[in-house]
């Protein structure tokens, strides 16, 4: 060790007060980004951001799918924010910042974090397979982070269940509710009725009352698109879903998927 400040303990906070064993650090130079902010003329710690959500973690067959190793799937564009003015959509898949390549979610959420409010960032990203770029503006997280927070009420509808798919997958599906069409603003799509503990869906947690408007890349519009789609499954085919919550009104594309047994 040459003596330097590589980090520093963090203090926690827990009911029985005490850490059982769990040590929590700071990268010290994440520290000394906050310190010269807070000493700054705004007194306070702002963190950049393109305005974008995405999943966190997904199968690797979802990058099969969609044609990629490395990066990060877009879920939500925030209207106001810098992505969607770049023209940056969801379902497109960022795969560098300017010129250099990133590894995941974490990766382009410590680089864009960082940046300065008001400053471009050039973004390398897949759209249909083919690789585009767009100079995107930093905003302030604060600011568009309550832009992509969704309302969680309940629903109680419960729609004629289909038998497609049960055999394959472990689903069954109906066509969305006007109520639920109404609170999501999706009206195309299938809505999961039913999952078989144990099935295929089961495994990729896919849920009951989860909305279905793609399966690997073709359109689901109907429960009739649907059965064509998974008449054409079979064994060991990567299957990736586009979904939608129906308790996020306005929510974002979400991408569950794996092989099937």
């Amino acid at each position: 060790m040459s003596g330097q400040v590589i980090g520093m303990n963090t203090a926690i906070y827990t009911q029985s007060m005490g850490s059982q064993g769990v040590g929590f650090a700071m990268p010290s130079s994440i520290i000394a980004n906050v310190y010269n902010m807070l000493i700054g003329p705004e007194h306070k710690v702002v963190r950049g951001s393109i305005g974008i959500s995405f999943q966190a973690s997904m199968s690797s067959a979802v990058g099969r799918m969609y044609g990629f190793k490395n990066g990060v799937i877009v879920s939500t564009v925030t209207p106001a924010g810098g992505a969607s003015k770049a023209g940056i959509q969801p379902g497109d898949v960022i795969i560098s910042i300017d010129g250099r390549s990133i590894k995941d979610g974490d990766d382009l959420v410590a680089d864009i974090s960082a940046r300065k409010v008001g400053t471009s960032v050039k973004l390398g990203y897949l759209r249909d397979g083919k690789q585009n770029a767009a100079n995107v503006v930093i905003g302030d997280r604060a600011k568009t982070y309550s832009d992509l927070a969704g309302n969680n009420d309940d629903d109680d509808n419960s729609p004629q269940e289909s038998d497609a798919g049960q055999t394959k997958l472990g689903i069954t599906v109906s066509t969305i509710p006007p109520a639920v069409a109404q609170k999501t603003g999706i009206a195309k799509g299938v809505i999961v009725t039913t999952v078989r503990p144990g099935s295929f869906a089961d495994d990729i947690n896919l849920v009951k009352g989860t909305i279905i408007t793609e399966i690997n890349r073709k359109a689901v519009t109907d429960e009739a698109s649907y059965r064509a789609v998974v008449t054409s499954l079979k064994s060991k085919d990567d299957v990736v879903f586009v979904v939608h919550s129906p308790f996020q009104k306005g929510g974002g594309n979400s991408y569950v998927g794996g092989t099937l047994p």
